[in-house]
């Protein structure tokens, strides 16, 4: 889970746009790297955290469920985050 969360991953003009239109701060971001699930597509690597993640790691994890961070399969730049509580189309 979450191995780029080791290396600072950048983050894009639009996901800080998206970051702040959403109430979501970096300590976030960094929770979600960290501790959320992580799915791989053609496009984009996805992490994040939903109730599976906070029971199993710690309810300090509740103010990131449902959060979405989006990343270049390339480098690793944070593209957009947004927030969604529906986690079952995550492919693993």
């Amino acid at each position: 889970m979450g191995s780029q969360a080791e290396s600072m991953n950048s983050i894009t003009n639009h996901a800080r746009q998206r970051m702040s239109a959403r109430s979501i701060n970096e300590w976030h971001i960094d929770q979600v790297m960290q501790y959320g699930r992580e799915s791989h597509t053609r496009k984009a690597v996805i992490y994040a955290i939903g109730k599976k993640e906070v029971k199993e790691h710690g309810r300090f994890l509740e103010p990131c469920a449902g959060i979405h961070v989006l990343c270049s399969p390339q480098d690793g730049a944070i593209i957009t985050t947004y927030r969604n509580h529906d986690l079952s189309g995550m492919k693993y």
